[in-house]
């Protein structure tokens, strides 16, 4: 309701008698979708700040601002200096203009999704903030204006529907009629209903509804006792955008981020669960040393070009059946045992260190987590949570398809801790043909091919974090890591 046409009509007037006299300074946007307009008197100054997002549109007057020393574009360059004769609240609309100068006009169309400033000089427009709004690139200001019938004549022939003959109400009196049972009244009972909210509407207050998770709303009745009560609407306006971004947009950012956090953080768990259980398997099983170990100390007990020998474990004083290769003596099956135990060795470590680094990863996530809680300000959120990794920030990107986790290397010292520290002998490995890049490793799921689309995705990867980014067609080659 903060764009309605009878709260605007109250904030028009409060700004004409506050700002008439006073000069246009500076006009300029550092936030998308938002404008800064500065205003001055003698010693005196005004900030208006637009908020004209799609999904929250609003105006609010902060009692100062500091400009960003990038990022920041000067507009309505026209309008510098000029100055505010008259400030007009155009008919029936939620709509009102600056009468500047020099027959300028900066226009505040307050229409929802649809909000935006517009610059005029005479009837034809010079400047629109939000260029994508098409149609604002020629508008008009007489077409704004409305007229409205509230006749009982009028009332009668509309059956007495308040939509039809106020479309300004909108959906913001909805409650009001509803709470008043306007649908079971008479029509002459509607109709006092009906001129009785219009009568209210000259000198009302404003209630800022404020429910937890849930939008703000500013409205022109109250509809709980625990309402917030404002008598000036510019201080009305102020209380619902403080209320907005500071509770109600940063509690869903910081959901928003908990719940990706959170997920990670699963993920995590599981992978370390998962090569904990692995490497425990690896670690208690016979090793392959000690398998050879036993047959070099009975190779006088082993046949030639046998597939198996059962012989005594020196340790446990048990009966061991080994599995042999018919086509090697038993001095090169022993050898082959001892390269299977170096090989299980170094997967062990790689184990290890996958572990680790994951136990690095969710500590890292559970300070994220932290900074996150606490958090007070929207813009300060994103730089908290980012300086609380970085002494622990991972050395390669990761990205995940299909619930498969993608590994993509940051430069070439990255690549070779990627590639020969962290990836394990079933992982697929992609890179560029004939170009320099990054190393892609997609991580090996147990008893499951990698997926063709998968492969895909981590091939686009690999082109897109390499030299040849630039070209139309692209070769990547692939292969498992071993």
């Amino acid at each position: 309701m903060h764009n309605n046409y009878y709260f605007l009509r109250h904030l028009t007037h409060q700004l004409k008698s506050n700002l008439a006299g006073f000069l246009i300074g500076e006009v300029y946007a550092q936030q998308k979708n938002e404008l800064m307009i500065f205003l001055h008197k003698g010693a005196s100054e005004v900030i208006i700040k637009a908020h004209l997002d799609s999904g929250f549109s609003c105006l609010s007057f902060p009692e100062q601002a500091s400009r960003a020393r990038r990022n920041s574009v000067d507009l309505f360059k026209p309008a510098n200096a000029l100055e505010v004769l008259d400030i007009v609240q155009i008919e029936n609309d939620r709509s009102f203009y600056f009468l500047l100068s020099d027959e300028y006009r900066l226009l505040f169309k307050m229409h929802g999704n649809r909000s935006n400033i517009v610059l005029f000089r005479s009837k034809q427009v010079v400047e629109v903030f939000k260029n994508n709004l098409k149609q604002d690139h020629k508008l008009s200001l007489e077409a704004l204006t409305k007229s409205i019938d509230i006749s009982m004549q009028n009332f009668e022939a509309q059956h007495g529907n308040y939509k039809q003959i106020c479309p300004t109400f909108g959906k913001a009196f909805d409650s009001y009629f509803l709470a008043r049972g306007y649908d079971q009244k008479s029509l002459n009972e509607k109709y006092e209903i009906f001129t009785g909210l219009l009568k209210n509407l000259e000198h009302p207050e404003f209630f800022l509804h404020l429910e937890a998770n849930e939008k703000p709303l500013l409205r022109l009745y109250q509809t709980h006792k625990d309402d917030q009560v404002f008598y000036d609407p510019a201080k009305a306006l102020n209380g619902l955008c403080r209320a907005y971004f500071r509770d109600y947009v940063l509690h869903r950012e910081k959901d928003k981020i908990r719940l990706n956090f959170q997920k990670e953080m699963r993920n995590c768990e599981s992978y370390i669960k998962k090569n904990q259980s692995k490497r425990d398997e690896l670690m208690t099983a016979r090793s392959y040393a000690h398998t050879a170990d036993l047959i070099m100390a009975n190779l006088h007990l082993i046949k030639p070009h046998s597939k198996q020998a059962t012989l005594i474990d020196f340790y446990t004083q048990q009966p061991v059946v080994i599995d042999l290769k018919p086509g090697l003596s038993p001095q090169l099956n022993a050898q082959k045992y001892y390269k299977k135990s170096k090989k299980q060795q170094i997967e062990i470590a790689n184990l290890e260190s996958n572990i680790r680094r994951k136990q690095q990863q969710l500590s890292q996530l559970r300070e994220q987590i932290a900074a996150l809680n606490e958090a007070t300000k929207l813009r300060q959120l994103k730089k908290q949570i980012a300086s609380k990794g970085q002494g622990t920030a991972l050395p390669y990107h990761v990205a995940a398809y299909m619930n498969y986790e993608i590994l993509i290397g940051k430069n070439a010292r990255t690549n070779e801790a990627l590639t020969f520290g962290v990836a394990a002998k079933e992982d697929l490995f992609l890179h560029a043909k004939d170009s320099p890049g990054s190393h892609v490793i997609i991580r090996h799921k147990t008893n499951q091919n990698f997926p063709a689309l998968v492969i895909e995705k981590a091939a686009a990867h690999a082109a897109f974090y390499s030299k040849s980014k630039s070209e139309s067609f692209i070769r990547v080659l692939y292969a498992p890591k071993k």
